[in-house]
């Protein structure tokens, strides 16, 4: 029988081991394919309104809390491949048109946030996502275009040496908005034993100032269900799933969607780490774009 030297044992240990400039596996082809459908696929969507939910809210600015009204208005539209906005004669891609609406009063002046995603209805892709910041110093507008593979965006900021950029890169297949995290994870399956959910994220774009290229969509988020909890609301008291963001050492963020399903999983509840937080007041069904 042949026989090894100790040394020649550890070199042919070494060279079992895997090579340390190896990429990770991607992650499985469709990591949202079990999410459920129920709460999209309801008829209601399809009444000709929107979804009209008010939040009491808070964000940190300058160093302060504060508190002021937002709104999330969520409803199902069909988009245009040329344009990337609805459609004019209803045919394209289903997607959801997912509007959070920040109006943030401070001592000097009021901040003004839009940020609106486009979000696939059949398989909760994020496709696309609009930022644009208004206050008294000037304007920031920020575009995302998830198309064909590569995602393409363009920022411009009125901040010093910051003003236009533009690029492109190509996301992986657990890609998503984090922006449009309080849509796409009302899809978690509640009711399937737990389980940790891999995202590589297009970090947050409400701010008014550009996104670095090496951040826009850097790292791995863990997303974990915490469990089912009792939530005291402006609302009033509503069962809820409670779910844990993990984003960085020291990031973690914090969701809560309606356990009751008439309710089609609604963002409850939202804690995050800059001061961030969202209390549901009410919500119904609405044509907010009529007077």
């Amino acid at each position: 029988m042949k026989t090894y030297t100790p040394a020649a044992c550890l070199i042919l240990a070494l060279t079992c081991l895997p090579h340390a400039s190896a990429q990770p596996p991607d992650p499985p082809a469709d990591p949202f394919a079990d999410f459920t459908r129920a709460w999209r696929d309801d008829p209601v969507w399809y009444d000709g309104l929107a979804e009209y939910a008010i939040y009491d809210a808070t964000r940190t600015i300058y160093g302060k809390r504060r508190d002021y009204t937002a709104r999330i208005l969520t409803n199902k539209e069909h988009a245009s491949a040329k344009t990337f906005t609805k459609s004019a004669d209803g045919t394209g891609r289903a997607v959801f048109k997912h509007h959070v609406r920040d109006d943030i009063p401070t001592q000097a002046y009021t901040y003004h946030y839009s940020t609106m995603a486009y979000i696939g209805t059949d398989d909760l892709k994020s496709l696309k996502i609009d930022m644009g910041s208004l206050e008294d110093c000037g304007a920031t507008f920020k575009q995302y275009i998830n198309h064909a593979g590569t995602l393409s965006w363009r920022q411009h900021s009125y901040f010093p040496d910051e003003g236009e950029r533009a690029g492109e890169l190509t996301p992986r297949q657990n890609f998503a908005f984090h922006d449009a995290l309080t849509l796409i994870l009302r899809g978690y399956p509640f009711n399937d034993p737990p389980k940790t959910l891999e995202l590589q994220l297009l970090r947050e774009q409400t701010d008014t100032h550009l996104t670095p290229p090496n951040e826009l969509a850097a790292g791995v988020a863990l997303v974990r269900y915490r469990g089912r909890e009792t939530l005291e609301l402006p609302a009033g008291a509503m069962e809820a799933h409670h779910l844990v963001l993990d984003v960085a050492p020291g990031w973690q963020e914090h969701y809560w969607f309606a356990a009751d399903p008439p309710m089609l999983n609604i963002l409850l509840r939202y804690e995050g780490p800059k001061g961030q937080s969202y209390l549901l007041r009410s919500v119904e069904r609405r044509a907010y774009w009529r007077r």
